[in-house]
C-alpha cells in the first residue's frame, strides 16, 4: 500500500535527540520536559523557520503509530489527534492498538504541566 499526504515538504529538516538542561515544552502535549529527561528536536522550514520540542512520550506514540499501520499522514503541532484517529481507522483490524495508542497519551498527560511562558 502506498501512503501518499497531501500536505507541504519542508525545505529543510533537521531532527536530533537531546537532553534538556534546562524546562521546555513539549509542542505536542504541552508538558514540561524537566532537566535531564529526553527530547526530540526538530528545526525546519515551512512558510517559515520553525522549532518543535517533542517530549518522548508524544515520540513514542508517533514511533508506535508509524511502526503499527501501514499509513500515516502527521504533523508537528497536531501529532497526538493525527495519531489517535489513524489508530481509530485501524483498530477494528488491529485489536489493542487504540488502547496502547491512548496509554502513550495518558503518559504524557502524567508528565508536570509547563507553569513558565515560552
Amino acid at each position: 500500500m502506498t501512503c501518499f499526504c497531501d500536505y507541504e515538504q519542508p525545505e529543510f529538516y533537521v531532527k536530533s535527540i537531546r537532553t534538556a538542561r534546562k524546562i521546555h515544552r513539549c509542542r505536542e502535549c504541552y508538558s514540561a520536559i524537566i532537566i535531564g529527561q529526553k527530547y526530540e528536536h526538530v528545526s525546519g522550514k515551512w512558510e517559515e523557520i520553525d522549532t518543535f520540542k517533542t517530549c518522548m512520550h508524544c515520540v513514542n506514540l508517533r514511533d508506535y503509530t508509524v511502526n503499527n499501520v501501514p499509513c500515516i499522514c502527521w504533523s508537528h503541532g497536531n501529532l497526538i489527534e493525527d495519531c489517535i484517529e489513524t489508530l481509530k481507522e485501524y483498530a477494528h483490524e488491529l485489536p489493542g492498538i487504540l488502547f496502547k495508542g491512548y496509554r502513550f497519551v495518558i503518559a504524557a498527560k502524567r508528565q508536570p504541566k509547563f507553569k513558565g511562558i515560552l
